[in-house]
């Protein structure tokens, strides 16, 4: 039987490992805690919104100074009332803060306030400057007004006031309709109205010589010359060509007082005594 040697050959074994040192980590910040993180974040918070109403108040506070104020009012087209009285109706002769000026009210008092002011118009330029524009309404007759006396009224109808004197407007004469509702009292009656728009549109060629537009209660409109001749121009409508009409009358047509001039029909007219 065959046997082994005593210096037999041994398996080898494999090396074992040698674990590496492990370096040392670098040093970290422990973590914060929840809390405290929350906390921070409301601080930075509070911090912002303290910060805006700071911000807020200084600004209010400048808003409504004297630093920005209405301290100059400027105000143009007037001829019927005061730069004065203007201003004060608008509410600017306390120098109010810019900010608080609101145009379209200012706007409405000032035409409210004033009969001859058709419109105002009303800028701001910061920091100080009001600008009021007012466009004065333009008379076009007279009509009677309380106790008889003779008022001056718009191509609207809106009265203005007492008649100026050596004013050369005409008269209009007219009657409210039976059971015509109440007409404001600083407004002539709708009745005047074919008179009121034909006073407006008078050629200057003959407009000084008519003293009197009569409107009958259908609304046909008539002019009474001074020297006096009538003419009857019907509906307040085409009156370009009835104007021209009368024109050619006036200037190459002998008249006598009294004589009535039917031009209602343009380029058809018709010439009756008296």
């Amino acid at each position: 039987m065959a046997t082994h040697g005593v210096h037999a050959k041994r398996e080898a074994t494999p090396p074992v490992p040698v674990p590496r040192r492990a370096e040392p980590d670098e040093p970290r910040e422990p973590p914060q805690p929840r809390a405290l993180r929350r906390r921070s974040t409301l601080v930075i918070v509070v911090g912002v919104l303290c910060l805006v109403l700071v911000l807020s108040g200084a600004t209010y506070a400048a808003l409504h100074s004297r630093l920005f104020s209405a301290t100059s009012v400027l105000v143009s087209g007037e001829h019927h009332e005061t730069a004065g009285q203007i201003e004060r109706t608008a509410g600017l002769a306390s120098a109010p803060p810019m900010i608080s000026i609101d145009p379209a009210s200012i706007e409405l008092r000032v035409e409210s306030a004033f009969p001859w002011v058709a419109t105002a118009r009303v800028t701001t330029s910061w920091p100080h400057t009001v600008s009021i524009h007012v466009v004065e309404r333009r008379p076009v007759a007279v009509v009677e007004g309380a106790h008889g006396a003779p008022v001056l009224v718009d191509v609207t109808g809106r009265r203005l006031g007492s008649e100026r004197p050596n004013e050369t407007l005409p008269r209009i004469e007219y009657k409210a309709p039976i059971g015509a509702g109440p007409t404001p009292i600083d407004q002539v009656s709708g009745a005047a109205e074919p008179g009121l728009l034909v006073a407006a549109t008078l050629p200057p060629a003959f407009a000084w010589q008519v003293s009197v537009i009569q409107v009958s209660p259908v609304g046909w409109v008539s002019l009474h010359l001074e020297t006096p001749i009538t003419f009857l121009l019907g509906p307040a409508s085409n009156l370009g060509a009835k104007y021209e009409d009368v024109a050619a009358v006036i200037a190459r047509t002998t008249l006598h007082a009294g004589d009535v001039v039917d031009v209602s029909v343009p380029q058809a007219m018709t010439v009756t005594g008296p």
